[in-house]
């Protein structure tokens, strides 16, 4: 069976269905605070101007990207502990467990909840989200199995 994350040992994780590339950490781990939508920008900027991963290309996902990273079989455990945050224990996780999207409407934007796997907007300015980054582009249909294509029930 194919791995689905890589570790790129450069704070970045491949993921090899989706061919997106993340950051390993987030806001919240980093600064033990949840941010807001406007902070968010302003940490991808740094992000940027650091090149994480020898990267300048970093961005705040679209919802469907981090969506693609809810796993309903995995909760996360951490120093003997389950959390109810599931993801693969491959990424960094501890407390903060929305994340700011790029999906904006006027004065909102969708944060994803990973602890019940939910959308919800959010005011941009509500100290509300964390985030984690991303780069590359993707397409949804990469996400299905190649043997269901072309099947009729």
């Amino acid at each position: 069976m194919k791995t689905r994350f890589i570790d790129n040992e450069n704070k970045t994780i491949f993921d090899s269905l989706t061919g997106l590339m993340w950051q390993e950490s987030y806001a919240y781990r980093e600064t033990g605070n949840n941010i807001s939508w406007y902070d968010a920008q302003v940490y991808i900027e740094k992000l940027n101007q650091n090149k994480l991963g020898g990267y300048n290309d970093w961005r705040l996902p679209e919802r469907l990207e981090i969506q693609s990273l809810y796993e309903v079989a995995l909760p996360f455990k951490s120093r003997g502990k389950t959390f109810i945050l599931h993801i693969d224990p491959i990424f960094e996780f501890s407390y903060g467990s929305c994340f700011w999207t790029s999906k904006t409407r006027l004065s909102a934007a969708i944060g994803f909840e990973f602890d019940v796997g939910d959308i919800h907007w959010y005011p941009k300015a509500s100290l509300t989200g964390t985030v984690r980054a991303v780069r590359n582009k993707w397409l949804a249909h990469q996400l299905i199995e190649p043997d269901w294509v072309g099947k009729a029930n």
